[in-house]
């Protein structure tokens, strides 16, 4: 879904009929946008732009929706948020037909390798009626289980495959912990940065046993040495509640994707305590595991047997701990950003990681 002689908008005003109809005729030979109108602008770490379209005759017979979601880089962060957006990017355009996961349909999906712009032009989930979550609505055990039921199967789908070879069609899919990844999080560890974040009110949340930078660097170093030699699948790579909604016949879905090739406890430990109350968290948190594991045996999948897995799972906290302590306020309301820190330090504290 690329063409190198379609140069990428860097600003809004740049969407416009002409842009969106050459770009979506890449997918849909001969399609026309004869009119387009932007509805609404939705700023994060991505914009999500929500545009009416009007397209010729070839468009209708085609049956192409006449409101589409146009994510790309407009942000003033979104230079240094490049490697994420193409993370996103390579999900639509080279993973979503290869594994089983209910995510929005995409039309175009391309990324500049001379800019920090990547584009995505997709369906508009709203127009499906589907139910979005949110971060500070947790989830009862049936609604994790049924994630984890779909986690299992693009997760066994994926597993070990010999496409993330190089040369694969998944061998460009990159590995959690990337040099960008470590730069990422050396930046984040700084004493400026860290003091700075710790200072809004998720400092005050968090018991003051994770507010000490270098064990949290050193665990992270060691997590990311425990994954080398894992059994890897595609996963989505940032699970948390904001990211999935519920479709209208009650399946999961999934999207803004980060998308990575890593072990299954990556992800699993990052949803099960985003999703959950705490209270809830602790009673459900070992029978959810083996709704998991049982889920993952059902694909034909060799499972670690329940201790190996737990203590997987459990070094997992701390990917979740670090990234919403240092989540800027502009990628998620500070309440989010509290909610999500206090859920995964207080697994952390539960599952004795400190």
């Amino acid at each position: 879904m690329s063409r190198p002689d379609l140069p990428m908008p860097l600003n809004l005003k740049g969407l416009n009929a002409e842009w969106i109809g050459n770009a979506l005729s890449i997918r849909f030979p001969g399609v026309t946008v004869t009119d387009s109108r932007i509805i609404d602008v939705i700023p994060g770490t991505t914009t999500k732009v929500r545009v009416a379209v009007k397209y010729n005759q070839a468009g209708l017979d085609m049956g192409l929706p006449g409101r589409l979601i146009v994510k790309g880089g407009f942000e003033a962060h979104s230079e240094a948020m490049s490697s994420a957006y193409v993370a996103e990017n390579r999900f639509y355009a080279l993973v979503q037909q290869h594994v089983d996961l209910r995510s929005p349909s995409c039309y175009y999906a391309d990324s500049d390798p001379d800019s920090w712009q990547s584009i995505i032009i997709m369906e508009d989930l709203v127009a499906r009626g589907v139910t979005f979550c949110h971060p500070l609505q947790t989830h009862s055990f049936q609604q994790v289980a049924d994630r984890l039921r779909a986690m299992a199967r693009y997760h066994g789908q994926s597993w070990n495959s010999p496409e993330f070879q190089p040369g694969g069609v998944l061998g460009n899919i990159d590995i959690p912990f990337t040099d960008s990844v470590m730069d990422y999080i050396d930046f984040y560890l700084s004493a400026e940065q860290w003091n700075r974040l710790l200072a809004l009110p998720r400092g005050a949340a968090v018991p003051r046993a994770f507010h000490d930078r270098e064990w949290l660097r050193e665990k992270l170093l060691a997590l990311k040495k425990y994954h080398e030699g894992q059994p890897r699948s595609i996963l989505h790579g940032d699970t948390h509640l904001g990211n999935l909604y519920i479709d209208a016949d009650g399946t999961p879905g999934f999207f803004d994707p980060q998308v990575r090739q890593g072990p299954w406890h990556y992800e699993v430990c990052y949803h099960l305590i985003a999703a959950l109350d705490v209270c809830d968290r602790r009673r459900w948190d070992r029978p959810l595991l083996e709704v998991y594991l049982n889920a993952l045996q059902q694909q034909g999948i060799s499972t670690p047997d329940f201790d190996q897995a737990w203590d997987a799972l459990r070094r997992e906290v701390v990917w979740g701990l670090f990234i919403f302590l240092i989540n800027e306020p502009t990628f998620q309301t500070e309440a989010v950003n509290t909610a999500y820190a206090v859920r995964y330090a207080m697994a952390g504290l539960d599952w004795g990681i400190v």
